[in-house]
């Protein structure tokens, strides 16, 4: 997640040093892993320095392969974001968000294929939400026993234990009663019978909204397959008490800005119903659960470009 968040930001900067350049941009170390975090994160363990630095060279090797970053940055480098910013807006949210997603592929394969590489372990950490929380302690358990040892992976240890406390896996989802957006009101177990994605988000998350162009085409892909996308919006966090009209507004906006037409909820729509985001024990956004027909959790994923309720829906409903 970190790196995503950091990507968006970076964004606006690069968007000005392309319009100012004639020249082709390079994009050789856009998504390089800096040596600095991985010793940084390997600081309580002894190990071989060069390894290290070797370890991170073939990872980064596999990165600087050039899938689309080029063409990508020529099409930022051509748009007036002052004269045309819903361009600019439309392009942000959709075409890094999809390249940083094939990345994070070629990041995963490296894991698995190197199971004995300090870099294997530096990305199980900071990039846990590429896996659900069951692949996640799987993705770890194939590691040598030589990482599993070092001090730096009880990180990953506490996380598996926390993940598996609030995974659900298997579990009959919470079943909530709230409005939707257009003021209907709705229960989770009136689309039974149907694959949900349950999505929690918020106006205010950009890595949330970021999912969303992708989203909208898996449901293009599904609905009439038989797939439901459930969005359960929390417009107060970290203890925020935002007035309902102006949480109702900003969520609303985000809607139709973003052109998202599935179901919608608000978690704090003031009615009196169950907090939904205690219910499925929310502590990071985005966060996504597919359950199957029967409103069984089937997966948990705290991230908005993972993979793997791609994988699963393509296996169930293209039959």
């Amino acid at each position: 997640m970190k790196r995503l968040i950091l990507w968006g930001m970076l964004l606006l900067p690069l968007a000005g040093i392309c319009q100012q350049q004639d020249t082709a941009v390079s994009t050789k170390g856009m998504f390089d892993l800096d040596p600095g975090l991985v010793m940084a994160f390997l600081s309580k363990d002894s190990v071989d320095k060069n390894e290290v630095l070797q370890d991170i060279g073939a990872l980064n090797a596999l990165l600087r392969i050039d899938i689309g970053e080029a063409a990508m940055m020529k099409e930022l480098a051509a748009i007036d974001r002052e004269k045309d910013s819903t361009r600019f807006y439309n392009f942000v949210t959709t075409k890094p968000a999809a390249l940083y997603q094939e990345k994070r592929i070629l990041m995963q394969q490296f894991v698995a294929e190197h199971p004995d590489s300090y870099v294997s372990l530096y990305e199980l950490n900071e990039n846990n939400g590429m896996y659900s929380a069951d692949s996640y302690a799987v993705a770890y358990a194939k590691l040598s026993n030589r990482l599993k040892n070092m001090q730096a992976a009880q990180k990953i240890r506490d996380r598996i234990t926390q993940l598996k406390k609030i995974s659900l896996h298997g579990t009959q989802a919470a079943n909530f009663t709230r409005k939707n957006q257009y003021g209907k009101t709705i229960r989770l177990s009136d689309y039974k019978g149907k694959l949900i994605i349950l999505d929690f988000w918020g106006s205010w998350c950009g890595a949330c909204r970021q999912s969303h162009p992708h989203l909208k085409e898996l449901y293009e892909a599904y609905k009439d397959k038989g797939l439901e996308i459930i969005a359960v919006a929390n417009e107060n966090v970290h203890g925020d008490k935002t007035p309902l009209v102006k949480a109702k507004a900003a969520w609303l906006a985000a809607i139709k800005k973003d052109g998202v037409n599935w179901v919608h909820v608000l978690n704090d729509e003031g009615s009196g119903g169950m907090d939904i985001v205690k219910a499925f024990q929310i502590t990071a956004y985005p966060t996504k659960f597919l359950l199957d027909k029967e409103g069984k959790i089937l997966l948990r994923i705290e991230d908005g470009l993972n993979i793997e309720i791609d994988q699963t829906i393509k296996s169930m409903l293209d039959k």
